[in-house]
């Protein structure tokens, strides 16, 4: 709980809080609120906002770069298996077809996990927006987790004990997986200690200039997050005129790689026939 200084003392022996010392206290209190927030904010752009902005990115191109990697993996099979068999002919080794892909496997073991990667996140994007938060929901979620973030933040609570940052880690955890339930449980087990809060006018002013600093830093913090993919594409993700246009860009990108593929492929053929069966032979 608050203390005061007890000097001077009134009439009737209460305590007398100067007009300074009280226009501090409200002071570093709204501060305190302001910093709760900002903190909550920050955490709700990486753990929130950020997932949500990947997850519509790839619902919205997800598909069209899936299809530009994938030729991509073609082309550079392509020209790695043309230079296996250059370098067996080169060697005078049998070239067998068998082996070379099963080379080929191995030396694109990346590729694969990559499009595997890719096809899993569109999948998982389409499940994170089929089922978003009611907007009752989510408020009452940042809700409980502002009032936390007062309580056992580190950079309001730098005093936590073992047992609070533990909680603060469930906490955390809690608002990631947006657990309202789990959340509000922690809130009725929190055995809220009361605060210890600087009370003359040389510590209040100290803790205001602190949490003014924070306030600072976490502005400072949230405009250089935001100035970052994928929140610079937070507009354009919602202009169907943008992702329309990158889409044609992506096709014609694709058009292009289809082609380079199609003659790599001739051309793989080609040294392949010839490293078998000689000049000329066509498997067609």
């Amino acid at each position: 709980m608050r203390t005061f200084n007890q000097e001077p003392v009134g009439a009737e022996g209460g305590m007398v809080v100067s007009p300074e010392v009280e226009r501090l206290q409200r002071e570093c209190d709204a501060l305190r609120d302001e910093v709760a927030r900002l903190l909550a904010e920050a955490h709700d752009l990486v753990s929130v906002v950020k997932p949500n902005l990947l997850a519509l990115y790839q619902t919205k191109l997800g598909a069209w770069e899936l299809k530009r990697l994938r030729l991509q993996c073609e082309i550079a099979r392509l020209k790695r298996k043309i230079n296996l068999i250059q370098a067996s002919v080169n060697r005078g080794e049998p070239v067998r077809e068998l082996e070379v892909e099963g080379q080929l496997d191995l030396e694109f073991l990346d590729w694969r996990t990559r499009v595997a990667e890719a096809v899993a996140s569109i999948n998982e994007a389409g499940r994170r927006l089929d089922h978003p938060m009611e907007p009752g929901e989510a408020e009452a979620l940042r809700k409980i987790y502002r009032m936390f973030v007062k309580k056992l933040h580190p950079d309001l609570r730098p005093d936590l004990t073992e047992e609070e940052r533990q909680l603060w880690y469930r906490v955390q955890e809690a608002y990631d997986r947006a657990d309202v339930e789990e959340l509000c449980a922690l809130a009725m087990v929190y055995p809220d200690p009361g605060e210890e809060s600087p009370n003359t006018q040389a510590q209040l002013a100290a803790e205001r200039s602190r949490l003014r600093e924070q306030v600072t830093r976490l502005l400072r913090e949230i405009a250089t997050t935001e100035s970052l993919p994928p929140f610079t594409l937070r507009r354009k993700l919602v202009d169907s005129d943008w992702v329309n246009a990158t889409r044609k860009a992506i096709d014609e990108e694709c058009a292009l790689l289809e082609s380079q593929r199609d003659q790599l492929k001739n051309h793989a053929e080609k040294a392949l026939a010839f490293a078998q069966y000689g000049i000329g032979f066509s498997r067609n």
